[in-house]
């Protein structure tokens, strides 16, 4: 018992010496009191920051998508895949910050292109080609060679990633590819990089996801539409010449009521009084009743061969038909 109680003292004496208090745990209400919310607001900070890092991402119909759980990039056109290749992205995560060396997420375009012409392996600094050109996994070295497509984001979780220089390149270090070893840019093999270049234009929407690449059906072209070759041309088709028409004759407005006229020498019009109102004219020769006949032989200021050539010279009184004035 004694022994008991001077062990008790002894402790309560180190606590003394310790803590300045012979019940130290008193302030621990108040210290859960003040740090709890402190906790809530940083787990919660932390909580948004990722959601926001790792939020969904549309992928593109017509662009690139690029996964950082599968470390695969693949070339989507018209909802369907065309092309996949196995990539690098950042060994630190993902993120935008500068400095940081992360891997942004969400939606892109590729704002510059470099190094079209550029032979495998050449070494690029600060998007210019240099003159060395590098084997593939060279002892040593880890530039950007071959290709550049430069990313631009788009949104406020990205904003930085231009200004960063994220780029989707070819590397050396291709026995990595597969595994997040990169400084923050998409690493491609070269024959990869090369080969998509050029089916990448400027402009083209890009989506890095953070989740696994989502289940897409391959890209099936669609067959040319044939036309058939008796189907009617427009009437105004671009590429077809308008059909040339032989210029048609021009007939009196007049000539189907002079067509008893016209019949030859001797015949009577059906109607008396188209013969009273021609009485005097040129067209009256050769009726009934005429003051003379005109003839072939007729030595006369006007002569007329036929009938036919009659009607055939007769003035034309299309002009002055009732549209015009």
């Amino acid at each position: 018992m004694r022994a008991g109680a001077q062990q008790r003292r002894a402790k309560l004496r180190h606590i003394r010496h310790c803590h300045g208090s012979a019940e130290p745990f008193q302030s621990a209400p108040v210290l859960r009191k003040i740090l709890r919310p402190l906790l809530v607001a940083s787990l919660l900070a932390g909580w948004a920051s990722m959601r926001a890092q790792a939020q969904e991402t549309t992928p593109p119909e017509n662009g690139i998508i690029v996964s950082v759980a599968d470390q695969r990039l693949t070339v989507v056109r018209d909802g369907g895949w065309v092309a996949k290749y196995r990539i690098s992205t950042s060994r630190f995560g993902i993120g935008d910050s500068h400095g940081s060396y992360k891997t942004p997420l969400g939606q892109f375009r590729v704002c510059d292109k470099v190094g079209e012409s550029l032979t495998s392996g050449t070494v690029i600094r600060h998007r210019v080609a240099t003159s060395e050109v590098l084997p593939v996994n060279a002892a040593g070295r880890d530039p950007i060679v071959t290709r550049v497509i430069w990313l631009e984001g788009l949104e406020e979780q990205n904003r930085n990633a231009k200004s960063r220089g994220i780029y989707i390149h070819g590397t050396t270090e291709e026995k990595w590819i597969g595994k997040p070893v990169s400084w923050g840019c998409v690493r491609m093999r070269s024959g990869d990089v090369v080969e998509m270049f050029t089916h990448i234009p400027v402009g083209t929407r890009v989506a890095i996801i953070a989740g696994k690449q989502p289940k897409l059906g391959k890209y099936v072209p669609q067959p040319p539409v044939i036309i058939a070759s008796n189907s009617a041309v427009p009437e105004y088709a671009p590429d077809v010449a308008p059909k040339k028409t032989e210029p048609q004759p021009r007939v009196a407005a007049n000539s189907q009521r002079l067509a008893p006229i016209a019949a030859g020498p001797g015949a009577t019009p059906g109607d008396p009084g188209a013969a009273q109102a021609l009485r005097g004219s040129i067209l009256a020769a050769g009726l009934p009743g005429a003051p003379q006949k005109v003839g072939p032989l007729k030595q006369d200021s006007m002569k007329f061969q036929s009938w036919s050539a009659v009607t055939s010279r007769e003035p034309d009184n299309s002009s002055q038909t009732a549209g015009t004035r």
